[in-house]
């Protein structure tokens, strides 16, 4: 393996004890200890408002960029940086009244810039993925084309083109001056196929979906926290012997 200068991973489904849950697995956050004292930083990647992406970092301690907002936002060495170049802001409001019945704004809302996410109501949960794609059909009739609907496996996500893991990644390695070949990118969900376009090398957890674990060069034998600690493991021993 390469000489690994960083380890890019997301957050929810890939740190959490599951992907049902938002509670973090210790074997995760003593697995992030673990690389960052073999000085190999750890970069977090979220859909999650950027308080509480740096909160997360602050606590687990972790000392790469954080990108949050799904890459429209990161935060590094205590400055902001935008990626994304406008935000979805304004469809907000048409999309809560059109749809009003299925969805509603999730708290960080509030918090947020560019990206902006929605929490299915439960009856309807099981129809996310359907729903994402009403929206989407029903911004482009309304004009919005440069807004990407998303569901995560959590939210529906309302994003700016100019958004995406893939940018936030790309920028963050350019702050810390790392090459995408120095870097190994860990996730769980079909959100996360951005930042493996940019990686040469992923890795995902055993319960990831199939899809992402079709094009990741890594899958875990263990879910979601654990699985990511089963990866870092295997990173840093293939580390010690480059």
């Amino acid at each position: 393996m390469f000489k690994i200068k960083a380890i890019v991973t997301d957050i929810d489904g890939t740190l959490t004890i599951n992907r049902e849950d938002y509670r973090l697995e210790i074997k995760a956050i003593k697995a992030i200890r673990k690389a960052e004292n073999n000085g190999i930083p750890i970069v977090l990647v979220s859909g999650n408002a950027l308080p509480v992406v740096v909160s997360l970092s602050t606590y687990i301690g972790t000392s790469g960029p954080v990108i949050s907002e799904n890459g429209c936002l990161i935060f590094y060495k205590g400055k902001i940086y935008n990626v994304a170049t406008f935000s979805s802001k304004k469809a907000v409001p048409i999309v809560v009244e059109k749809f009003k019945d299925f969805i509603e704004p999730v708290w960080q809302n509030t918090y947020r810039t560019f990206d902006f996410a929605f929490n299915v109501k439960k009856e309807f949960r099981e129809q996310s993925y359907a729903i994402s794609l009403k929206i989407q059909k029903f911004l482009k009739e309304k004009g919005f084309k440069d807004i990407v609907v998303s569901f995560s496996g959590y939210a529906i996500h309302l994003m700016p083109v100019s958004g995406g893991k893939d940018k936030g990644l790309l920028k963050a390695l350019e702050l810390m001056s790392v090459r995408r070949d120095e870097v190994v990118c860990i996730g769980d969900g079909l959100n996360d196929i951005d930042l493996f376009r940019v990686c040469p090398f992923s890795a995902t957890v055993s319960n990831a979906d199939e899809k992402l674990k079709e094009i990741a060069a890594y899958v875990a034998s263990k879910p979601s926290g654990k699985g990511f600690a089963e990866i870092v493991d295997y990173i840093l021993r293939q580390h010690k012997t480059t």
